[in-house]
């Protein structure tokens, strides 16, 4: 019987051993749950800055697109100007404090969609101030009809269209033939400009882009009615006196 007590112990000790190597012991378990949250936060930083830039790539294209799609509209709306249209402009600088703006009069289908009808009034083209900081363009019309008082309460007060936003800066110039330079007013009783430059910088940006706009001349015909060529359409030659 002496020789089976040792037997016993080692048999318990063997038992448990097993049941230690068994089990997690507390700090296994803390080491299991910090690395499991470790390995969460990095995906989800991981996936967290992914849907934030393509966030940020979808509006950057967003904005190229209505960028392209303004200077389309303008550039067509230029191109088919009416001969009975009068034309005005400002550069509107920063220092002044004023917006840029172009006045069309008189110009039948410009800037005109839907059901609304031809435009046969005014319509403004501005820089006006956007909320937060910063301008953005818009666009008005007015009737004809209106005095000097009801215009400048419209143009207060009006439903202005916003057409491109989230602008740091906005100017206008024109194409002088006779100074052959740029100049930043055009008043409305000069023929029109051959050339009108828009000049602008979008929020984020350091660098203006800057776009040509060429303006059909008017023609005057022998009764005297102006009218504009048409796209393609040569001037003809000079009649020679016999």
């Amino acid at each position: 019987m002496g020789g089976e007590v040792p037997a016993l112990s080692a048999m318990k000790r063997a038992r448990h051993l097993r049941r230690n190597t068994e089990a997690f012991t507390l700090f296994e378990m803390i080491v299991v749950v910090a690395i499991f949250v470790l390995l969460a936060g990095g995906i989800y930083a991981t996936v967290n800055a992914a849907v934030r830039a393509t966030a940020t790539l979808t509006e950057e294209n967003a904005q190229v697109q209505r960028l392209e799609a303004f200077v389309s509209l303008v550039r067509k709306t230029f191109h088919n100007l009416p001969a009975t249209a009068r034309f005005s402009g400002t550069a509107g600088s920063p220092e002044s404090g004023g917006g840029a703006e172009i006045v069309l009069r008189e110009a039948p289908g410009v800037f005109a969609w839907g059901m609304g009808g031809p435009v046969k009034g005014t319509v403004l083209l501005a820089a006006r101030p956007r909320l937060g900081g910063g301008r953005e363009i818009s666009l008005l019309t007015l009737p004809g009809t209106l005095s000097e008082m009801e215009l400048r309460e419209a143009v207060d007060r009006g439903a202005w269209l916003r057409l491109l936003p989230d602008l740091r800066e906005v100017r206008w110039r024109f194409w002088d033939e006779a100074q052959q330079d740029w100049v930043d007013t055009w008043p409305e009783g000069n023929e029109r400009p051959p050339l009108v430059e828009l000049s602008l910088t979008m929020l984020g940006e350091n660098i203006p882009r800057a776009y040509v706009f060429w303006l059909p001349p008017v023609r005057e015909m022998a009764t005297g009615q102006s009218v504009t060529p048409r796209e393609g359409e040569q001037e003809p030659p000079p009649e020679e006196n016999p």
